[in-house]
């Protein structure tokens, strides 16, 4: 986890909150100025209550300021959540990232394909190449394009191995909330910590790795690969060191997912997972209602959390609290680190900490198109958030179907498809709710075999250098390349995922080694390509139409 709090069990502890600050989630229609009226006065004193800022207007959660030199905290606190108006009131607390920093580079990616190669034990990874053989991710069955929410501190927008999320309903710049989505020029995400749309660029790198995990382009030739290989990611920059800008980065999320589902997809963002490495170390979710509810918020509409624990491997969750992983959630996935040897490097809890991921010495991208490790629980997180993504690209026309008219349903399903799939670990076993670490190609197999998905189309090989496609994904045109020249007559067909034929046509290649094919017909989706001769099947390869 990379953001946490150095906070104590009680709320009374001045030192882990902003002084004068409140977060106040109101019943919903409840107007905020009503109760900012009935607390003018409190026992006797002038409360200076006043609004800050409007963290989520789906929610109807308000930060407010009032007189802490004049008002007794505690009690104000206890009042305003006695009140008729009031769902829930909190302290503004104190947030911390969770990362380890370690400049020392690898060449390979022990995390995603682990045989020893840097000292450690062999298989001890995610088993990613093997869920590749089924999907790279990027789109659902049925052509939604598929989003990941990263919350963290900052995001080079230009790095070359990472493909973020663009709000094409807005124009940047112009000060206008061109989609009426509650946001001004949110064209490259949202800036919770500004109030803007502004994405900056820290020099910790710290939300640009995490990114990388989960999403780095794969089989783009630089670089390294995300569990992703083409999935969108929507940069939150959520963590300050506030428990409101975090709040603030949440709500936006659970809009622009909300948004999507009211409009069948013609606003908003299909975010199916977000990543948080930040938190509050020993934060007891008692202290934090507004924070943890957020969790239920986003589930109900189809998103599952991967939240980051502390990296003191000697907290137990369970006893001394921490937050996120703490809040009792549904839709919230809890994570530990693993290292090369699968060996435990942060917090445990068997009720609370679901699993365990890569996080030590892990390389991924940092700012500047560079590449570096870094090691945390940070680092664990976003390969859950990247699975979660990654199964949402299944070919797999009900689970497509589900994830639309069953989201929320859909979403612990898939949880429960992660939690049973571990690789058991000594250093988890008792101390997880899983006992294991992640695994994605086995949670891809209970995920097919719950729908009884034929996922074969997507499982064909061709010999090296056979053939290629260029680019894919692509929108209007690709190339298909041919390790030799043909001397034949070819025949081109393009088939969907239930094997419906979509492309059928004889081309001349006789002495051509490449053939560009107009795909701008065809509707978002996976489809997969296959050319033939008269001497008979020259390969085959999934493309996707973007």
């Amino acid at each position: 986890m990379i953001l946490f709090l150095s906070t104590g069990n009680t709320i009374a502890q001045k030192t882990d909150h902003a002084a004068g600050e409140l977060i106040v989630m109101l019943n919903q229609e409840m107007d905020v100025h009503e109760l900012i009226t009935q607390f003018t006065e409190f026992n006797n004193q002038v409360t200076g209550l006043t609004v800050l800022q409007q963290l989520s207007a789906r929610l109807n959660i308000w930060l407010l300021h009032f007189d802490a030199t004049s008002v007794n905290e505690l009690k104000l606190l206890s009042a305003l959540n006695s009140n008729e108006l009031v769902s829930l009131a909190q302290f503004n607390h104190f947030i911390e990232s969770r990362n380890i920093p370690n400049d020392e580079r690898f060449g390979e990616q022990w995390n995603m394909l682990n045989i020893g190669q840097t000292g450690g034990t062999s298989g001890a990874d995610v088993r990613a190449t093997d869920a590749w053989d089924i999907t790279t991710g990027g789109l659902t069955a049925g052509g939604d394009t598929i989003v990941v929410a990263i919350d963290d501190d900052g995001f080079d927008l230009l790095h070359a191995d990472l493909d973020f999320w663009k709000n094409k309903l807005e124009i940047p710049g112009n000060l206008i909330d061109d989609d009426e989505n509650g946001y001004v020029d949110d064209y490259d995400g949202w800036n919770s910590q500004t109030n803007s749309g502004t994405i900056t660029s820290l020099s910790s790198g710290h939300g640009t790795h995490v990114a990388g995990i989960a999403a780095a382009r794969g089989n783009n030739s630089i670089g390294v690969t995300g569990v992703n290989w083409s999935v969108k990611i929507l940069p939150v920059q959520g963590n300050s060191g506030l428990e409101s800008v975090a709040v603030a980065g949440y709500a936006y999320i659970l809009e622009m997912r909300a948004k999507y589902n009211e409009t069948n997809g013609e606003e908003g963002a299909f975010i199916v997972s977000v990543n948080s490495s930040w938190g509050v170390n020993n934060g007891l979710p008692a202290n934090f209602p507004i924070w943890c509810a957020m969790y239920d918020s986003m589930g109900l509409q189809g998103i599952l959390n991967a939240a980051a624990t502390s990296n003191s491997s000697n907290v137990n969750v369970d006893v001394q609290g921490d937050m996120p992983t703490a809040c009792n959630s549904d839709y919230l996935v809890t994570v530990t680190n693993t290292d090369k040897n699968d060996i435990r490097g942060g917090a445990f809890g068997a009720t609370t900490i679901d699993l365990g991921a890569p996080g030590t010495s892990v390389l991924s991208t940092i700012p500047g198109s560079f590449y570096g490790t870094k090691t945390g629980t940070s680092m664990s997180s976003p390969h859950v958030a990247g699975a979660i993504a990654l199964l949402c690209a299944l070919p797999c026309e009900a689970l497509s179907n589900d994830l639309k008219n069953d989201a929320a349903a859909t979403m612990l399903r898939i949880k429960g498809f992660i939690l049973d799939a571990v690789d058991p670990a000594v250093s988890l076993d008792g101390l997880t709710v899983s006992g294991g670490r992640l695994n994605v190609k086995q949670a891809m197999n209970n995920a097919t075999a719950y729908y009884n998905c034929n996922v074969g189309i997507n499982e064909v090989t061709n010999l090296p250098g056979t053939l290629k496609v260029y680019p894919n994904p692509a929108s209007t045109e690709i190339t298909v390349i041919l390790e030799n020249s043909l001397q034949e007559n070819t025949i081109v067909n393009i088939m969907n995922l239930v094997g419906q034929e979509v492309m059928n046509k004889k081309v001349s290649m006789k002495g051509k080694n490449n053939l560009p094919i107009d795909i701008s017909q065809l509707a978002s989706g996976i489809y997969m390509l296959c050319l033939t001769s008269e001497s008979g099947v020259i390969g085959r390869e999934k493309i996707i139409v973007q």
